[in-house]
């Protein structure tokens, strides 16, 4: 659990309780509850406080995982011996894996095929020993280095990825709720019918693709090529899936996933000024419902770069001297009295001067609110297509689902005009 998750679940149990000493009246409201419910208020603003540098923190990478278990550490133990060599050459050679392939194909639950574990790149640590240097020497080749992606959008979000068992993956949330009401002594209540909205999903397939010829295996010269490689084909699988969670176009594009814009209304044209520090604010009061958002540091947005860019320019103007500017631009007003203002180079572009935003209502804690299901597949194929010219072909598939809203109350579509 990250200390977010720890925040988070202290914030409910604090409100829980200051929502019972709500409900208290008369004698049972003694000046020991008063005491309670004024160290709770307090202990909840500094929640809310930290909370936030928490989200900050976790975001930059800062946060420590907890330390594993001995059955974690036993799992890391095998992945760190098996290697994604091993499996390939196996399977080109139409045979089954053994040894710590074979355990951790088992440990994770897997037939054939590589765990998706495997993806995991542990930081390698060594100590070279020293050598004098040959007559001839080679290429002095540095670790190679990844290619470097954009953060992972979705579950910022709030989407969280279950994996799933074989078949269709439904979801269902009541929408009409059962009623209740006040009655005249004698009057009978009437059942009304609860209403149940159903979504399902089927898998969709996001893939990748690594081709080796055999000569360059042997002449890279560095360690850390067959890691670098499997690191990438993660990061390109992920790097896609991210962007399909959100941009994915559904049935309107074949194979794509139904994406989170997919699911939501398109909102009215904003006016025909660029957006200004006001017009960010209205965004974020408009998102308050009093349902999933009771205040403004319980919503939060995404936006694209060209927005945020703006924003950090966006003052607010003072007195009656126009030029003179407010001591703080939106960007940093965000920070500090809402639940999140940030940006993705994975939002789409502006389109006639508009850019589209996603607006999280988070005032829910510890509520699924959107889902995409995994299968967790990943399968090699291709195998002797190159053969004769000494290349090796793999194809990594993930299947998915597209993205169902289990709370679409829980979002909104906002859009800023960021140029005239």
């Amino acid at each position: 659990m990250t200390n977010a998750q720890r925040i988070r679940l202290r914030l409910s149990q604090v409100r829980q309780r200051l929502n019972e000493i709500a409900g208290l009246e008369g004698e049972d409201f003694t000046d020991e509850i008063r005491s309670e419910a004024e160290t709770l208020q307090t202990e909840y603003a500094d929640l809310e406080t930290r909370h936030q540098a928490a989200i900050v923190a976790e975001d930059e990478g800062e946060t420590r995982e907890a330390a594993p278990d001995a059955e974690m550490r036993e799992r890391i133990e095998l992945r760190s011996r098996a290697s994604l060599g091993n499996y390939l050459v196996a399977a080109l050679r139409g045979r089954r894996v053994d040894g710590a392939e074979a355990e951790l194909q088992t440990a994770a639950g897997i037939g054939d095929g590589i765990p998706l574990e495997l993806w995991d790149v542990p930081t390698e640590t060594r100590e070279d020993a020293a050598t004098g240097a040959p007559g001839s020497v080679g290429v002095n080749l540095d670790r190679i280095r990844p290619a470097v992606f954009a953060n992972s959008v979705a579950p910022r979000l709030g989407i969280e990825m279950p994996r799933v068992a074989s078949g269709t993956y439904a979801s269902a949330t009541i929408t009409t709720s059962l009623t209740a009401g006040s009655k005249a002594k004698g009057e009978a209540q009437e059942s009304t019918p609860a209403a149940f909205t159903v979504s399902s999903v089927t898998p969709k397939r996001i893939s990748a693709r690594l081709g080796i010829r055999i000569e360059d295996v042997a002449a890279v010269g560095q360690a850390n090529f067959e890691a670098v490689l499997r690191e990438n084909l993660s990061l390109v699988l992920s790097d896609e899936l991210d962007d399909q969670a959100i941009n994915g176009a559904g049935g309107n594009a074949g194979a794509d996933l139904k994406g989170i814009f997919n699911a939501l209304t398109d909102p009215n044209a904003p006016g025909a000024g660029v957006a200004k520090f006001d017009d960010f604010v209205n965004a974020y009061a408009g998102g308050i419902d009093g349902l999933w958002a009771s205040r403004m540091n319980e919503v939060a947005i995404v936006c694209g770069p060209e927005t945020y860019r703006l924003s950090a320019k966006a003052f607010r103007d003072v007195g009656s001297n126009t030029g003179h500017r407010g001591d703080i631009a939106f960007a940093d007003y965000a920070m500090k009295h809402t639940a999140g203002w940030w940006t993705n180079k994975r939002m789409p572009n502006k389109a006639n001067h508009i850019q589209q935003a996603i607006l999280h209502r988070k005032g829910r804690t510890g509520l699924r609110t959107a889902v995409c299901p995994h299968w967790n597949e990943i399968s090699i194929d291709d195998i002797y297509s190159g053969s004769a010219r000494g290349e090796r072909y793999f194809t990594m598939h993930v299947l998915l689902g597209d993205v169902i809203l289990v709370q679409p109350s829980a979002y909104a579509q906002v859009a800023f005009r960021v140029s005239t």
